[in-house]
């Protein structure tokens, strides 16, 4: 668009593939890829299973969009969740260890740490899974039927709506 400043955006594909539908944050990547329809100021990272290191993943761009899978023990496995970094719900339990710093705590951390690095805007892509098998790869078929939809949710976030 001419006249208007292209921001730069990373999505963050997070999971490990190891551990069956944990790896569901991948998978939407791929399926970003596979599209060929994103703009060239977007950059997509394959994340992991990151902790702290999120952060290094999304520090100099102005919007961060994370994908990753959400555990919801009383809901359907397979349903795409999206929340502004304000909205991100808290974890109920403290963290035993840096494995189990949540997004919201990391966000926090990023925040207050450097705040002059962070993004303006971060968004949260989720997929509920019914649970994660350690050793097993490959996605239940309620979770691998949500990664289109969750692929359309990343593409209206980049480009500024908020998927309904």
């Amino acid at each position: 668009m001419k006249g208007k400043l292209e921001r730069r955006v990373v999505v963050l594909g997070c999971g490990n593939p190891f551990a069956g539908d944990d790896g569901v944050g991948l998978e939407v990547l791929q399926a970003l890829r596979e599209t060929g329809e994103l703009p060239d100021r977007v950059e997509l990272v394959e994340a992991g299973a990151p902790g702290f290191g999120l952060l290094e993943l999304m520090y100099g761009y102005d919007t961060a969009i994370i994908v990753d899978a959400v555990m919801d023990p009383k809901g359907e496995p397979g349903r795409v969740l999206q929340w502004e970094e304000g909205d991100l719900p808290a974890k109920k339990t403290a963290a035993l260890s840096v494995h189990d710093i949540g997004i919201r705590d990391t966000l926090a951390f990023g925040r207050r740490t450097l705040p002059e690095q962070m993004p303006s805007r971060v968004a949260v892509v989720g997929i509920t899974v019914a649970g994660t098998e350690r050793w097993h790869m490959g996605l239940t078929p309620a979770v691998a039927g949500a990664v289109p939809a969750a692929a359309v949710a990343v593409k209206k976030l980049i480009e500024g709506q908020t998927p309904k």
